[in-house]
């Protein structure tokens, strides 16, 4: 395969975990149990292109009204240099609801999306070690 396009910063000891049949991989604490663990940053290739910022926002919002989830903060930004959008999807209800932190960015095929995914009732507490992790990609090879 192709080196992956970006970088993450990531805190002593946390490494790499893989899930059998789960495309991507999840970032966290040795200790996390992949893939439920909410410590953890999932990392995946998407099929959709990410070629505009501003039309993928807009796109998101659009579909909000018609999905499962809710989308309460959408948009378009640079990450160090890197067109991407930033956005918090909220699904479920009662025990079952979630909060997620997702940084879409383009890749030659598609995209790269990095997600960070809580419960809602630990996604406050969760969402600065998110926000660390995705806002601290770079594009491979510069320097940190």
């Amino acid at each position: 395969g192709k080196p992956f396009p970006y970088t993450v910063a990531v805190r002593a000891g946390w490494k790499i975990h893989q899930v059998k049949d789960v495309p991507g991989v999840f970032l966290g604490p040795a200790d996390a149990a992949a893939p439920n663990d909410p410590r953890l940053v999932y990392v995946r290739l998407s099929p959709t292109p990410m070629t505009d910022p501003q039309k993928t926002a807009e796109n998101i919002r659009a579909a909000d009204a018609a999905q499962p989830w809710a989308a309460p903060f959408v948009e378009p930004r640079e990450v160090n240099g890197i067109p991407a959008v930033l956005l918090r999807m909220d699904s479920g209800e009662g025990d079952q609801a979630r909060s997620t932190l997702v940084l879409k960015l383009p890749a030659e095929k598609g995209g790269v999306d990095l997600l960070g995914s809580a419960p809602r009732a630990e996604f406050a507490k969760l969402l600065p070690v998110f926000q660390k992790v995705l806002f601290s990609v770079r594009r491979a090879g510069e320097a940190q």
